[in-house]
C-alpha cells in the first residue's frame, strides 16, 4: 500500500465525477441511436481515441505483468496487434459498406451473411468474451484501487462498478465514446510525462532488452494472439459501425496503428524500469508498484488517474458490447425496448463480474484463457473474408470444433498447473481443422 495524498483523492474525486457528468450530460434529450451507436457519427480523431481507449485497459497491467515475466520480447504482441490491425483496415472498410448502417453487433455479420446459427455461435463467444475481459479490467482497476487506497478488495470493486454503472446506464455508448476520448487524451500525456521521469537514468539489464528471451512458442503465441484481435473484437466491430464514414474510419485506423505503437514503447520502458528497481514482487502489482515507489511526491494522483483511465475506458466497453450482444443478437424488439432492456443487463453484468473478480483477483491467468478465444473467433471471420463462398456449414463446424478444442487444451494445461500463450496454437489448430472438416462436408452434401 502506498498513502494517498489528500490532493491524490482530490484528483481521483474530480475524474470520477467527470465521468459521471459526462453520463448526465449525454442522456439529456438523447435519442435510441444515440445511447446504441452514437448515431454513426464518430470522426477520424474520435474513432481513433475510443478505438484505442478501449483496447488498453488492463493490457496497461497485464503487459507490464508479461514483461516482467519475459522481459522485452513480450513486446511481440504489441507487434502482433500492429500487424493484425494493418490487415484490418481494408476489412474493416468492406464491413463498413457491407453493414449499410444497419449492423450493431459483431454477429449481425454472420446472420445477415450465413445465417442464424453462425450468428449463434459468434454472438455467444462475443458474450463470453466480453464478460471475461470486463471481469479481467475490474480486477485490475480493484488492485489499483487496493494498491493506493488500502481499503478491503470487495469495497474497491463495488466502488469502480457503481460508477462505471452510473455513466453507462445514462449514456450508453455515446457515453463510452465520449470517456474514451477523455481518457485517452489522459492517457497519452500523462504515460509520456510518467515514463520520462521513470526511465531517466535507469539500468535495465541487457538480458531484458533480448528480442527473444521468450521461448519461440510463447513468441509465436503473443504475436497470433495480436494479430487475431482486431478480427474478433466486438468492440472494435462496434467502432467500425459507428465510424461517419468509410475515409473517417480508414484515417482512425491508421492513427490507432501509429499511436499504440508509441505507447506500446512507452509502456516496455515502464515494465523494463520497474522491473530493474523491483525484480522479486507480484506481476500483477509491478506496474502500480512501481509508480508508487519510483515517482516523487505529487504524481502519485495523476498516475492514479492514468491506471483508471486506462482500466475504465476498456472496461466500460467490454460490459456495454456484451449487454448489447445480449438484447440485440437474440431478440429483435423496438429501439426503445432494446435501449431499455440493454441497461437491465449492464446491471446483471456488473454485479456478476464483480462477484467473480472479487473471486478471482489474477490478471495474467485469466488473460490467457479468454484471449485463446479470441482465435476461435478471428479465424472464421478471416475465412468469410478470404472465400467469399464459404457456407454456413462450414463455419459451424469451425467453431464447435474450435470450442472443444480451446477448452480440452484450457483443461489439459490447467491439471499440469500452468497456462502459457501456446494455449493460442491448438485454438487456432482446432478451430482451422474444424473449418476444413466443415469444407469436405459441405463438398459431398453437394
Amino acid at each position: 500500500m502506498t498513502d494517498l495524498s489528500v490532493l491524490d483523492f482530490a484528483m481521483i474525486a474530480v475524474y470520477f465525477i467527470a465521468l459521471i457528468l459526462i453520463g448526465y450530460f449525454t442522456s439529456r434529450k438523447q435519442r435510441h441511436e444515440d445511447y446504441l451507436i452514437a448515431e454513426r457519427r464518430l470522426g477520424t480523431w474520435a474513432t481513433m481515441a475510443t478505438m484505442n481507449a478501449s483496447k488498453t485497459g488492463s493490457i496497461l497491467m497485464t503487459f507490464v505483468a508479461l514483461t516482467y515475466l519475459w522481459g522485452f520480447s513480450a513486446v511481440w504482441y504489441f507487434m502482433g496487434v500492429v500487424t493484425g490491425a494493418l490487415i484490418f483496415i481494408p476489412f474493416a472498410i468492406v464491413l463498413k459498406k457491407e453493414s449499410k448502417n444497419k449492423f450493431y453487433t459483431l454477429a449481425d455479420y454472420f446472420r445477415t451473411k450465413y445465417g442464424k446459427i453462425p450468428a449463434l455461435f459468434a454472438s455467444s463467444i462475443s458474450i463470453f468474451l466480453m464478460f471475461g475481459l470486463g471481469t479481467i479490467n475490474l480486477i485490475g482497476g480493484t488492485k489499483i484501487f487496493v494498491f493506493f487506497t488500502g481499503w478491503p478488495f470487495w469495497a474497491c470493486a463495488i466502488i469502480m462498478a457503481a460508477i462505471i454503472l452510473i455513466y453507462l446506464w445514462l449514456g450508453g455508448f455515446k457515453a463510452v465514446a465520449r470517456t474514451d476520448i477523455l481518457q485517452y487524451i489522459a492517457m497519452i500525456f500523462i504515460l509520456a510525462m510518467l515514463t520520462l521521469i521513470l526511465f531517466n537514468g535507469s539500468m535495465i539489464p541487457t538480458s531484458d532488452w533480448n528480442f527473444f528471451k521468450a521461448d519461440l512458442g510463447t513468441i509465436i503465441g503473443f504475436f497470433i494472439i495480436g494479430v487475431m484481435f482486431p478480427f474478433a473484437s466486438p468492440d472494435l466491430w462496434q467502432r467500425v459501425y459507428s465510424a461517419k464514414g468509410k475515409k473517417e474510419l480508414r484515417n482512425g485506423l491508421i492513427l490507432s496503428v501509429g499511436i499504440y505503437a508509441f505507447m506500446a514503447f512507452l509502456l516496455a520502458l515502464v515494465a523494463l524500469t520497474v522491473k530493474a528497481q523491483f525484480p522479486n514482487i507480484d506481476p500483477d502489482l509491478a506496474l502500480i508498484y512501481g509508480f508508487g515507489n519510483l515517482l516523487p511526491p505529487g504524481l502519485l494522483g495523476l498516475s492514479t488517474v492514468l491506471l483508471f483511465a486506462a482500466i475504465m475506458s476498456s472496461l466500460d466497453t467490454y460490459i456495454f458490447t456484451g449487454a448489447a450482444a445480449v438484447v440485440q443478437d437474440f431478440f429483435h424488439w423496438p429501439k426503445k425496448k432494446i435501449v431499455r432492456n440493454i441497461k437491465r443487463v449492464i446491471l446483471l453484468i456488473i454485479v456478476i463480474s464483480t462477484l467473480i473478480a472479487i473471486a478471482i483477483r489474477s490478471l495474467v491467468l485469466g488473460s490467457y484463457i479468454f484471449v485463446a478465444f479470441y482465435s476461435v473467433l478471428a479465424i472464421p471471420v478471416i475465412a468469410t473474408w478470404i472465400n467469399k463462398r464459404i457456407k454456413a456449414r462450414t463455419i459451424v463446424l469451425g467453431f464447435s470444433l474450435g470450442i472443444a478444442g480451446t477448452i480440452m487444451m484450457l483443461v489439459a494445461t490447467i491439471s499440469q498447473g500452468e497456462i502459457t500463450p501456446t494455449v493460442v496454437l491448438a485454438a487456432i489448430g482446432s478451430t482451422l481443422f474444424g473449418l476444413f472438416v466443415g469444407m469436405i462436408v459441405s463438398f459431398f452434401k453437394k
